[in-house]
């Protein structure tokens, strides 16, 4: 793959990102987001840097994946190729994960990301997406409709034990990242609400709320805050705290199309308790592999991360490596257990299933 990107190509990313950092100049959040940077090919491990590497190639010990990681004694931020073509969308991708390269030292938290899998449910489903609704009107200047998004968002957040420290908790590692690619890219909000826009509106269509939520809702709530005070990143806790409703929530679903967005997910929820037995029998009731999960990293996708009831969260498909070896799961699933201490898979292997043992 790296041989048919143009070289030309990842100069110009390279630059695009430098010229971020310099029109942004520390505004945002106190320092730069410019670094030590690496564009990988995730078939051949080949590394383009903006500066010398430890090596051509990055070791297997080091999972690809668009992030922040380790490396020769440096903190790096890595992103896989190919980049995206949108010129928009691929300045959000370099300063999202040029974010988390110094999301440390900002003392923002990037500690584990909870299970939210109440977004998974019926009513977690449901009034997230009319939160989401209400967040687009109030992009376009309804006051009103901000009122509701408040109210839909304190009311789901009511319904659920730990719901609001779960998903503060990615709104926190996922959400201001994401923020900060949007506002990167575009530092006009008004120039950037039609991104925000089509950004809730394509949130709707992902198969999973799970850990796609703060993708959208983090840049959409973060305009919000921009809007009511430019320097609201200064003191984050602070200006968070202000999405919260006066007095106890007034709740309007009828604007935003409730009745027909209820009848569709619970026929989603449906299909989905026809799902959830396949998982027991293939994860739960049958012969199963189980592997233990010490020092881990990996590889998937989570748009497409399923919460299992109390058991986990589903990977259809990922790549894990850990102190025993390597498995790459092509189709079928994996089930890792909410505490992130073991890795499921049915068992015996079949040839979706490729496992790759270390020598002892």
């Amino acid at each position: 793959m790296l041989a048919a990107i143009a070289a030309a190509t990842l100069v110009t990313a390279f630059r695009e990102l430098d010229q971020m950092c310099t029109r942004d100049h520390g505004r945002l959040w106190g320092v730069s987001l410019c670094g030590p940077v690496m564009f990988v090919d995730p078939q051949t491990r080949e590394v383009v840097a903006n500066q010398p590497a430890p090596a051509s190639t990055l070791p297997k010990s080091i999972g690809i994946a668009n992030t922040s990681v380790d490396w020769g004694g440096t903190r790096w931020t890595m992103v896989m190729l190919p980049l995206p073509e949108n010129e928009y969308e691929r300045r959000v991708l370099l300063a999202h994960e040029s974010f988390h390269r110094i999301q440390p030292q900002l003392g923002l938290p990037i500690g584990h990301e909870g299970g939210n899998a109440h977004l998974d449910t019926l009513e977690g489903r449901y009034w997230l997406q009319l939160e989401w609704r209400a967040l687009v009107a109030a992009l376009r200047g309804d006051h009103e409709a901000l009122k509701d998004a408040l109210a839909f968002r304190a009311h789901r957040q009511a319904m659920f034990a730990k719901a609001a420290e779960e998903e503060r908790a990615l709104e926190f590692r996922e959400g201001l990242a994401e923020y900060t690619g949007t506002a990167f890219a575009e530092p006009s909000v008004q120039k950037r609400i039609p991104h925000l826009i089509e950004a809730l509106r394509d949130a709707e269509k992902k198969p999973s709320f799970v850990r796609s939520f703060a993708y959208a809702s983090g840049p959409a709530w973060g305009a919000i805050l921009e809007m009511q005070d430019p320097r609201w990143t200064q003191h984050v806790e602070p200006a968070l705290s202000r999405l919260e409703p006066a007095g106890e929530p007034v709740l309007h679903p009828e604007r935003y199309g409730g009745s027909e967005l209820l009848a569709s997910e619970k026929v989603r929820e449906e299909k989905k308790q026809a799902t959830l037995r396949e998982f027991r029998a293939r994860f739960i009731d049958g012969p199963v592999l189980v592997l233990p999960l010490r020092k881990f990293s990996f590889e998937m996708n989570p748009n497409d991360a399923t919460p299992f009831e109390s058991f986990g969260t589903i990977f259809p498909t990922l790549t894990l490596r850990d102190e025993w070896g390597t498995i790459v799961v092509k189709r079928g699933g994996a089930l890792i257990s909410s505490d992130w201490t073991r890795l499921t898979v049915p068992f015996p292997l079949t040839d979706d299933y490729v496992l790759t043992l270390k020598d002892r």
